[in-house]
């Protein structure tokens, strides 16, 4: 096999011009951010370094009636309106 023959095969996989133009195109709407098509995918995932999926992290945690509460002498203190939605959820 000649120098040629592998830079052709090379060269046969390389996009055409055409092609590199619509990748361009689809590139510009994606980073475009008043195309509506991007708020239709704008539930796209995010990861952290570990891998972890951190929008379903989120998405678990909103779920979760959060409620601040405080602790006098070690004990815990929540007020009583706080106690009958956490009743009504069970989680209390």
């Amino acid at each position: 096999m000649s120098h040629s023959e592998s830079t052709e095969s090379y060269l046969d996989f390389m996009p055409t011009v055409e092609e590199m133009q619509l990748y361009k195109t689809k590139l510009d709407q994606y980073w475009d951010d008043t195309n509506p098509r991007k708020k239709i995918n704008s539930n796209v995932e995010r990861y952290d370094d570990y891998g972890r999926n951190i929008s379903e992290q989120e998405r678990r945690q909103n779920k979760v009636p959060w409620i601040k509460v405080k602790y006098r002498n070690g004990r815990l203190l929540i007020n009583e309106d706080k106690k009958i939605f956490l009743r009504s959820m069970r989680t209390f």
